[in-house]
């Protein structure tokens, strides 16, 4: 048993100080954000437009000088916009849409300057639950839950740092690809995030 437990007790000890120095380059934080969301209905002339705040809980690692891997839970505000029918028909379609439980994985490439500032883009997959509801001419009609299958869906991310010490405030843009083409009766859905980060590094 001893000779069996000698080499699992040296692997443990020859990764320790990589288990470490990850752990040393992990950091946690909060973004807060603009979401912007569109979708068309079927049998729309036009598309649903709405924004609403959004924010994440976010944790990343510093694997190398140039790469993080980052992963973060959020969810938005509701979403709200009304749209005419094709014509002849007068009615009026409300949409109202929210986005929880987002759960995002995020390689990320980050090329640092000797000022502190570091230039960053990556591309994620997301996950999320979202609640829709509809009402024609004011009058509920449609109400769902909504979720797509696994991680389908990636995201774009670009992003600008300024680091101190042990605090990092980033500035990032992100845009949502709905892989899954359709939600509900609605196609073309498409989202994009301004969003403001604050990082404390461990």
């Amino acid at each position: 048993m001893k000779k069996r437990l000698l080499p699992v007790a040296l692997l443990a000890w020859a990764l320790t100080p990589a288990v470490e120095a990850q752990l040393e380059s992990a950091y946690y934080g909060v973004s807060l954000g603009e979401f912007d969301y569109s979708t068309r209905a079927a049998g729309l002339s036009g598309k649903f437009n709405g924004s609403a705040s959004s924010w994440r809980a976010m944790m990343g690692f510093q694997l190398t000088e140039h790469f993080a891997l980052e992963g973060g839970y959020g969810e938005t505000g509701t979403i709200r916009d009304t749209a005419s029918a094709s014509p002849p028909s007068t009615a009026e379609l409300g949409f109202e849409t929210e986005l929880h439980r987002i759960v995002t994985i995020r390689g990320l490439g980050t090329l640092p300057f000797d000022n502190g500032l570091s230039l960053m883009g990556g591309i994620g997959f997301f996950t999320f639950k979202q609640e829709v509801a509809l009402s024609l001419n004011g009058a509920p009609f449609l109400s769902a839950d909504v979720s797509p299958d696994g991680f389908g869906n990636f995201a774009f991310y670009l992003g600008a740092q300024y680091d101190w010490d042990r605090v990092a405030l980033r500035l990032s843009y992100e845009k949502w690809d709905f892989d899954s083409g359709a939600v509900l009766v609605f196609v073309g859905s498409d989202a994009q995030e301004v969003a403001l980060s604050f990082f404390y590094k461990l």
